[in-house]
């Protein structure tokens, strides 16, 4: 090696021991230390920038793998509780239907009834029949009231193990019908209009007779096909038939026929006793 190298070597050899002493802070050379912390600060701070960037990015991605998780869980406990608000409701809207079906039993003791479930809805034109898992297997025959807080409609076909249900909206159901009430025994016809809003109508109401809005009606047990005194609906208004010689009055059905899921089938009824009321000479009848 010649003289030349050998200087450059032992040159940068000392600068090595200096820097290496100036790192350490064994040693101080405040114009050496100066250089080297102008070159190493900038490097040092890059570094750092460098890891707390790292750090951040990983915080970040920590941070967004927390949130979506909770985001998960809290999807999921939403439609935990959606599902179970929904079968709530259901329960509790197959209890109010099964509680009416009992308090329709304790109040008419002289009828026998055989309990069904809706199973079909017809969705043709008329859309006025409903399909119930009862049939001749229960004892089902034609033109038997099917109720459950009011009159739903009559039965139109029997089959093996379940039956057709006309519904009381339907313009082809016919029922007789008579004013509730303790000095009004008006008489009629309910039949369905087919309409939006569901009502009946109740028609060949004589002229003089007492009928009025508000009125309970129930049916009159005339045709003998099904009992009398089953609530049918409320009269929301009167007025005269196109001829001016009979009443009408429009009835907005008890029983909703579009929500029925459980209803009764009267298959057997005595006749009810007459109530004996004052006539307008004191004399009872």
């Amino acid at each position: 090696m010649s003289k030349k190298n050998m200087l450059y070597v032992l040159g940068a050899s000392i600068c090595l021991a200096m820097l290496v002493l100036a790192l350490a802070g064994r040693s101080r050379f405040p114009l050496f230390n100066r250089m080297v912390t102008a070159i190493i600060l900038p490097v040092e701070n890059g570094i750092t920038s460098l890891g707390h960037l790292g750090d951040s990015v990983r915080g970040y991605w920590k941070a967004m793998t927390v949130l979506q998780e909770e985001n998960e869980k809290l999807k999921k406990d939403i439609e935990e509780l959606r599902s179970a608000n929904v079968h709530m409701v259901s329960v509790e809207a197959e209890n109010r239907q099964l509680r009416e079906l009992v308090e329709y039993k304790a109040a008419h003791k002289s009828q026998k009834t055989v309990t069904a479930r809706v199973i079909a809805r017809n969705f043709g034109d008329l859309r006025d029949t409903i399909y119930i898992d009862a049939g001749e297997d229960k004892g089902i025959s034609r033109n038997m009231a099917v109720v459950n807080n009011g009159l739903v409609g009559i039965v139109d076909e029997v089959y093996g193990g379940y039956a057709r249900v006309l519904l009381v909206t339907s313009p082809r159901c016919r029922i007789g019908a008579r004013v509730l009430r303790l000095d009004s025994r008006a008489i009629g016809v309910t039949n369905g209009l087919n309409s939006i809003d569901g009502k009946l109508m109740m028609n060949h109401i004589y002229r003089d007779a007492s009928v009025r809005e508000g009125d309970t009606i129930i049916t009159s047990g005339i045709s003998g096909n099904h009992p009398e005194n089953i609530i049918i609906g409320v009269v929301t208004s009167v007025h005269l038939d196109e001829g001016g010689l009979a009443k009408q009055a429009e009835v907005q059905p008890t029983a909703d026929a579009a929500d029925v899921e459980q209803v009764l089938v009267v298959t057997a009824f005595t006749p009810e006793p007459k109530i004996k009321l004052a006539n307008e000479g004191g004399q009872a009848k």
